[in-house]
């Protein structure tokens, strides 16, 4: 009897257990649906139209957009913000950033540790975020941690979709060994640089290597692979021209990562490797200043995308004070060769996604993607073509990972319903002037200090506010400015990109 009665009792506890963590999670979920903000008479860049759409409000539910219209109706909960004619326009997107690599080449390789990138790289993204930036694709670095401990709340930051290490072949643009490197050669494991020691890249040849490099990155959470096919000019021992990695080794590296339905990039400038690169089944481009019109034409008709910073095609490159002077009559050459790329592009009809290439020191990286927003309305002749570029074309090249996306619930990059809350209000109207969302023709002669750009009123990602000056302070939520400043450590010479 006592032991009919302890199991009954028993059952009784944990159905009243269950009822009351079913409830609490009802409870939870009641309150997830309330959570709501109506930005209220704005004026929508949609990342789609050229045109403003003018006088309206927006519901945000959760962390996606419920509802546009002039009539919008809300909960008796809701937080409300007064957009008072403000652009409303989506959270901007980089499409090639190297985060983790946030000091010069030398510095990296010389005088740090996982430890210093890993602090610096927090850093580094609460600032992407105060710019306006809500997502980065990052192409070359060990960011599968960050992106976790940003989506987990614990760090500040944009949306993160990591290519993991980019991989190279030896002799090519992610081999950063010395000549003078102790034991220096194709055996062994004794002559690795803090490149691949850090998880930044991989040296890897043939078929076996290649497979292994693009499985280990899958493996650790990558969104998409990242490939070195070309020459570059910060890694000193592959020339600009030269083609990397067989056709052989190129496809092993793009029908893996099609086994797990994703796609590869590949950094490249000329025609043979992207042809070589196409042929393979690449989707991305990053770079590719030198190619033809033909080659642009195959871009265009196999759905690929080009990924290119254009400052590396800017006359304002001689100022980086980096920048061997022996280079400087090389550079000149090719910017008068190729200073029409970008409009080409268009006129191609080749899909085109913003790139700061973001890489080195807080400082010149920073400067470099404010300088890239009003350098590209120069080289594109259009702001309405380049803020596609930030929003709903990079929008559309993030969706190929398919399920390795970790951020399906909704569309990036634009601003309709069903989409993620990822929104800046803006004090002006970046169709007509890119300076109100930081663009700027200052370089290198730009004030190092970081500033929060004052046309930005708003930052909102995911549903949270994490930027918000409407009423001359900051939300709870928001990342505090005053501990943005950061002093670096030792400085080295490196390379200008």
């Amino acid at each position: 009897m006592i032991r009919k009665i302890s199991t009954s009792l028993l059952l009784t506890a944990v159905l009243a257990t269950g009822l009351v963590a079913s409830m609490a999670v009802a409870q939870e979920k009641k309150e997830e649906v309330l959570k709501q903000v109506l930005i209220k008479n704005v004026n929508i860049f949609d990342g789609k139209s050229d045109k403003l759409i003018m006088e309206q409000d927006v519901l945000i539910e959760g962390n996606l957009i419920k509802s546009i219209g002039t009539t919008v109706s809300a909960g008796p909960d809701v937080t409300v913000i007064d957009g008072d004619g403000r652009i409303l326009m989506p959270g901007m997107i980089d499409g090639h950033a190297h985060v983790m690599i946030n000091a010069h080449f030398d510095t990296v390789e010389k005088d740090m540790d996982l430890t210093d990138l890993s602090y610096r790289a927090k850093v580094v993204m609460e600032r992407f975020l105060l710019d306006g930036f809500t997502t980065v694709r990052d192409m070359g670095g060990p960011t599968f941690g960050l992106r976790r401990n940003i989506d987990a709340g614990l760090i500040h930051g944009p949306r993160l979709f990591p290519s993991g290490g980019f991989i190279s072949q030896t002799s090519g643009h992610g081999d950063f060994r010395d000549r003078a490197d102790a034991g220096f050669s194709i055996k062994g494991c004794a002559d690795l640089s803090n490149f691949e020691r850090f998880g930044i890249g991989n040296v890897a040849d043939g078929v076996p290597e290649v497979l292994a490099a693009t499985r280990l990155n899958l493996r650790n959470g990558a969104t998409q692979i990242k490939v070195m096919a070309g020459g570059g000019g910060s890694s000193r021992f592959d020339p600009i021209d030269t083609s990397q990695y067989t056709l052989e080794e190129l496809k092993a590296i793009v029908d893996a990562a099609a086994d797990w339905n994703t796609y590869v990039a590949a950094h490249v400038f000329n025609d043979r490797a992207v042809n070589r690169l196409l042929d393979a089944g690449v989707k991305t481009f990053e770079h590719g200043f030198f190619i033809s019109e033909k080659t642009m034409k195959r871009i265009a008709k196999e759905g690929g995308y080009m990924v290119p910073q254009m400052w590396g095609l800017s006359p304002d490159l001689a100022k980086n004070p980096l920048m061997p002077k022996s280079k400087l009559p090389m550079i000149a050459k090719l910017q008068e060769d190729y200073g029409d790329f970008g409009k080409k592009l268009l006129n191609n009809k080749v899909k085109v996604v913003f790139a700061s290439d973001y890489v080195g020191e807080f400082s010149d990286a920073e400067r470099a993607r404010r300088y890239e927003l009003w350098w590209r309305t120069k080289a594109f002749g259009s702001n309405f073509e380049v803020l596609k570029q930030l929003t709903s074309t990079a929008g559309e090249m993030l969706a190929m990972s398919g399920p390795r996306n970790p951020y399906k619930a909704g569309k990036l990059g634009v601003i309709e319903e069903g989409a993620y809350a990822d929104l800046l209000l803006v004090d002006g109207n970046p169709l007509e002037d890119i300076t109100v969302l930081g663009g700027t023709n200052k370089w290198f002669d730009a004030d190092p200090e970081f500033k929060l750009i004052p046309s930005i009123h708003l930052v909102m990602k995911d549903g949270n506010i994490y930027r918000n000056e409407i009423d001359g302070r900051l939300s709870p939520e928001a990342i505090s400015y005053k501990e943005m400043r950061y002093e670096g450590i030792i400085e080295s010479p490196g390379a200008p990109y």
